[in-house]
């Protein structure tokens, strides 16, 4: 009897270790992969795991599989909810890679080939690269038991997607309301993580995040509760999370930390804001005190614009900055640092400033004129796939003069940004698609468009 029992604690061990290798093979991708930043000798590339594992990526120059390189391995872990991120580097500059995932010495199979593009050095040598942007916000996934009253805010999202998809952008800017927490998550760092998991793991959007380069930046849903601000007691941790799900070399300042960040594409200078992190709350008395950017930020921005010769310098943020008809969350509540960031702009002769926004639950494009200079453009792109907020015909905001005519659309869309041309004459097209990648609307500025205009007066 004693020689059984050991016989059956010994088929059960074996058992148990056989399961154990068995799960442990089984694990595979859940979400990405997708690539993030990309320089000309660097870029990194993300994914979630199934469950802890063994991860590698092998990479070579497109048609050359025989220089692959392969990365060492990282052990995806459950506190972390199984992320991974590889920064690869030493890159050949604008060159195409190939490059597959190996999930516990497995590789694993996706439907469209995997690639990552390096950004070309061509300062000194040619004309800039011509190139394309993909950009939107606001992607509520619905999920009942966790929804406000059991009840969805999320449109069906297996459509939007793959339309940006399909439009093949060079990069793809996430421009907050990335996520919608809810308030089983707001208090927890494994409920964040949950929340931002949820959604990036949606299967519709897994061939759009294998398209192109990713950046993002948060606005309230995907940084805390409904219109948070400083006060979030969990904004260090949010905080943490995001660059989880959107690395970045460099977030921030050394002593004032955030998601704010600058980056260059070809000629394009790229300033992504944080307008969250030191938020004052909205209902705060207008005044030099009351700020969505707070004063570090501020400067940071101040000298980065000052800083840059682009022809175009795009800044994108959350809320929407020029709109002067509306009382949702926007700079229309602090207009005294909007007003200091306009003029800081006009006093500095400052030339070729867009911006582009998200939050209100619909499209359009506004121009606010600024005398003796350049229109101000504010290209506002929402929702991707949450439930659309329908501006009454009776409102003041309906009909707000600051918008080019046409451009309101009141529908699930993405936008798209098309830069071209070359020395003086390069252009941005910018471009509004619905869900089903139908074009709504398009609008085209010349550089010289947002340039100072010469007085004739010879005095």
């Amino acid at each position: 009897m004693k020689k059984l029992l050991i016989a059956i604690l010994f088929v059960l061990l074996i058992y148990a270790a056989f399961a154990q290798k068995t799960t442990k093979n089984e694990a595979t991708v859940l979400s990405g992969p997708m690539a993030a930043y990309t320089e000309c000798r660097e870029t990194a590339i993300w994914l979630q795991t199934t469950e802890p594992a063994e991860v590698k990526i092998q990479y070579w120059r497109k048609g050359k599989p025989d220089s692959a390189v392969t990365t060492a391995a990282q052990f995806t872990k459950a506190e972390d909810f199984n992320v991974a991120t590889f920064v690869i580097s030493l890159l050949e500059p604008g060159n195409i890679y190939e490059y597959q995932v190996i999930v516990n010495k497995k590789v694993i199979k996706f439907a469209e080939p995997l690639y990552f593009k390096t950004q070309d050095v061509w300062w000194y040598r040619k004309d800039p690269p011509d190139f394309t942007v993909a950009f939107g916000s606001c992607v509520y996934i619905n999920e009942p038991k966790y929804d406000r009253y059991g009840k969805g805010y999320g449109l069906p999202s297996d459509k939007i997607f793959n339309s940006i998809a399909d439009k093949k952008p060079d990069l793809m800017l996430w421009i907050g309301d990335n996520t919608y927490t809810r308030q089983a998550d707001f208090g927890s760092r494994t409920g964040i993580l949950y929340r931002y998991t949820h959604t990036r793991s949606q299967s519709d959007l897994q061939r759009l995040l294998r398209t192109g380069h990713h950046y993002g930046i948060w606005d309230d849903h995907d940084y805390g509760p409904n219109d948070a601000d400083i006060s979030n007691p969990f904004k260090n941790v949010t905080l943490e999370v995001f660059k989880m799900f959107f690395p970045k070399q460099q977030y921030g300042l050394p002593n004032a930390p955030g998601i704010f960040y600058r980056f260059t594409y070809s000629d394009i200078d790229f300033f992504m804001l944080d307008d969250r992190f030191y938020r004052s709350p909205s209902n705060m008395k207008d005044g030099p005190h009351k700020t969505q950017l707070g004063e570090e930020q501020l400067e940071w921005l101040k000298n980065s614009l000052l800083n840059s010769s682009a022809p175009f310098k795009i800044v994108c943020v959350g809320g929407q900055f020029i709109n002067e008809k509306t009382d949702k969350e926007s700079f229309n509540l602090y207009r005294y640092e909007r007003e200091k960031i306009i003029n800081f702009i006009k006093e500095n002769n400052i030339e070729g400033v867009v911006f582009l926004t998200g939050d209100r639950h619909h499209a359009e494009l506004l121009r606010k004129e600024i005398g003796g200079f350049y229109p101000l453009y504010d290209f506002t792109s929402s929702p991707l796939t949450s439930s659309i907020h329908v501006v009454k015909e009776t409102s003041t905001e309906f009909k707000n003069d600051q918008r080019i005519p046409g451009t309101l659309i009141q529908e699930q869309n993405f936008g798209m940004l098309r830069f071209s041309g070359v020395g003086e004459n390069r252009t941005m097209k910018m471009e509004c698609y619905n869900a089903e990648g139908k074009l709504l609307w398009d609008f085209t500025l010349k550089a010289s468009d947002l340039k100072i205009k010469k007085s004739n007066n010879q005095d």
